[in-house]
């Protein structure tokens, strides 16, 4: 008998959200569900494949393979925070789903994280929930806008978090299974499913995972959290909003102007949301790059202050967008892409190699946030190790 191998769904699937599993149905059992009898076995022996198959029919995976979150592996994570399960770190639309401690450690699980990465994960979604980020918008749109972020701080070089070489991926632990964690909460808690609360017409690689870390000690400027008023020696997770990263390849210019000329005009793209609707770019410069900027004597605020003055397009391309261009963002027939020097979101990261990258943004619908990791009772968190001392 010929073998069949086309993929089908198990009928006997329950149809649980992710706010059913943490149900204790029946106390004595802690049973996944209440519609199954045998879903016991998720927490005292899971068969990875079968639990990875069965979440992703459910629609509660990225399409990859996940790591099943049994109970021990959630207690991990939340030793690495000083909140209780219950407690609601945010509420996240469409879905408005309550982003408990415990849901954020069961998709990290599931995202393959390890339990130290809590901190960050706790507080970029604390970030994405801020007003300003609008992330009903974010999540509901049909451009293919995804959730950067960008960690600085010693906690992030604690975790081992990539800044250098590769920092975008793929091969490192942290920046890859962060940003999974983040958008596994954004599907299973918010709802910003495919199709249904995610609506970004062909969706994005960078939905998948966006985090890296800034490469501070190559930085010839202020780092990012610290340009935004925090210490050094704080933690930060800074969320934006962003397309995915565009190349600019500048192995010739011996300059800063020369050289941000070239970055100015990669920048300066018709039919990107900046170019109709003004707001914030995010920047990522080699230390390479920044050095020879860094040289002829500009500072950070001159960096961004050239690039929001030339990163402009003709009015006649700018008016093409997804809505009709208002005349106040026109300046002699041009349109600058974003509204001030502070929209230009420019961080150091990256290893060998004369090479910048710019992610357009979303317009004025959403703005990046930055959010300090801190105890409940607002002390910084200066080590992971604090955690494990407070217990």
């Amino acid at each position: 008998m010929a073998r069949n191998n086309k993929l089908h769904s198990n009928v006997q699937n329950c149809s649980c959200s992710i706010d059913d599993i943490l149900e204790l149905n029946d106390a004595k059992n802690e049973r996944l569900c209440k519609n199954r009898t045998n879903d016991i076995e998720f927490f005292v022996d899971p068969d990875p494949e079968k639990t990875s198959y069965n979440f992703y029919i459910r629609r509660m995976t990225d399409g990859l393979p996940i790591i099943p979150p049994t109970r021990e592996r959630v207690r991990k994570f939340l030793n690495y925070t000083d909140l209780t399960p219950e407690d609601i770190i945010a509420i996240l639309p469409p879905r408005q789903g309550k982003a408990t401690v415990e849901k954020v450690a069961i998709n990290s699980v599931m995202a393959g994280c390890q339990p130290q990465f809590m901190p960050m994960i706790q507080h970029g979604i604390e970030a994405i929930s801020s007003k300003k980020f609008n992330l009903t918008s974010v999540n509901a749109t049909t451009h293919p806008v995804s959730v950067c972020m960008i960690l600085n701080g010693p906690i992030s070089r604690e975790i081992g978090a990539a800044s250098g070489v590769g920092c975008l991926g793929p091969g490192n632990l942290a920046n890859a299974s962060i940003g999974r964690a983040l958008r596994l909460c954004l599907i299973n808690i918010a709802g910003a499913v495919p199709g249904i609360g995610d609506h970004a017409t062909m969706g994005s690689p960078a939905k998948y995972s966006y985090v890296f870390a800034e490469e501070e000690s190559e930085n010839p400027w202020e780092s990012l959290h610290v340009e935004r008023g925090f210490e050094p020696d704080t933690s930060t997770s800074t969320v934006i909003a962003v397309e995915a990263p565009h190349n600019v390849n500048d192995h010739r210019s011996t300059n800063a102007e020369d050289l941000l000329e070239t970055i100015s005009h990669t920048a300066s793209t018709a039919g990107c949301n900046n170019s109709h609707v003004p707001g914030e770019i995010l920047v990522i410069m080699s230390p390479e790059h920044a050095r020879t900027i860094s040289k002829d004597g500009l500072n950070k605020y001159d960096v961004k202050k050239f690039l929001h003055e030339n990163s402009i397009v003709p009015v006649e391309h700018g008016d093409k967008g997804g809505r009709k261009l208002d005349d106040k963002w026109i300046i002699d027939d041009n349109v600058p892409i974003t509204r001030s020097p502070k929209d230009v979101v420019l961080v150091v990261a990256g290893g060998a190699g004369r090479h910048t990258m710019i992610a357009h943004g979303f317009g004025t619908s959403s703005e990046s946030v930055t959010k300090p990791i801190l105890f409940k009772n607002d002390t910084p968190v200066h080590s992971i190790l604090e955690y494990k001392n407070r217990k």
